[in-house]
């Protein structure tokens, strides 16, 4: 039975070859695509660590997320001084990032914040 089966594989060799090869393929990017997936959780995970509240205008989480932590998406309206002041100063806050984001210069965004 066993001879008759390699006797089969050998008469159908290029099929077989092109099988195990496309297996192999599928079998690569699978694996690398759950690397791939792995590595960008754990990179997500590692940037946004150290970040307790995040305090920004009425915007969307992720729109405010992704424009205070990662610097990308777009600024809808800004806080104003005062507020900041107000957030600064209250007893709960052991400290603070003024961030503004907007302006661009050959491409690259700006970041400003006040110490």
């Amino acid at each position: 039975m066993f001879r008759l089966a390699l006797q089969s594989l050998w008469n159908r060799r290029v099929a077989a070859t092109l099988t195990v090869c496309s297996i192999a393929i599928s079998v690569a990017l699978v694996l690398s695509v759950q690397r791939l997936r792995t590595g960008a959780r754990e990179s997500f995970s590692n940037t946004v660590s150290g970040v307790d509240l995040i305090v920004g205008a009425r915007t969307g989480p992720l729109n405010l997320l992704l424009y205070s932590v990662f610097h990308s998406g777009e600024v809808t309206t800004e806080v104003s001084w005062e507020s900041y002041q107000k957030i600064a100063k209250h007893r709960d806050v052991a400290w603070t990032i003024p961030l503004s984001l907007g302006d661009s210069h050959r491409g690259y965004r700006v970041l400003g914040y006040q110490r």
